[in-house]
C-alpha cells in the first residue's frame, strides 16, 4: 500500500468551489482500481492550505489515476482556485515500528 498526499494552496474566496471539485474528482477516483481511501484536512492556523492524503494498493494505481483524463480535467477546473501548483508526495511502507 501507498500513501499520496497532495497539498494546495486555495486562494481566498475559492474554497466553496474547490470543495465542489475535489467532492468530484473523490467520485472519480472511487472508481479506479486500487483506490483505497481518501480524506480532506486543513491546516489549523491556515484553513487555506489544504491537504489530501489518499491510500492505494500500489503505485500502478495511483499512476492510472495521476494520468487519467478525469485528473487532468479536475486539475484543469481547479487552477484558477489555485494560489500555485500542488505539491506531491507518495510514500509506501518502510519499515514496522513496534
Amino acid at each position: 500500500m501507498i500513501r499520496v498526499i497532495i497539498e494546495r494552496d486555495i486562494s481566498k474566496g475559492c474554497m466553496d468551489d474547490y470543495l465542489e471539485l475535489i467532492r468530484r474528482a473523490r467520485r472519480k477516483a472511487n472508481k479506479v482500481e486500487g483506490f483505497i481511501a481518501g480524506e480532506l484536512l486543513q491546516e489549523k492556523d491556515n484553513q487555506h492550505h489544504a491537504v489530501i492524503i489518499s491510500s492505494w494498493e500500489n503505485i500502478e494505481s495511483w499512476d492510472t489515476w495521476f494520468d487519467s483524463e478525469e485528473r487532468q480535467k479536475v486539475l484543469t477546473d481547479m487552477r484558477p482556485f489555485l494560489n500555485a501548483d500542488e505539491t506531491i508526495t507518495v510514500l509506501e511502507n518502510s519499515h514496522v515500528l513496534n
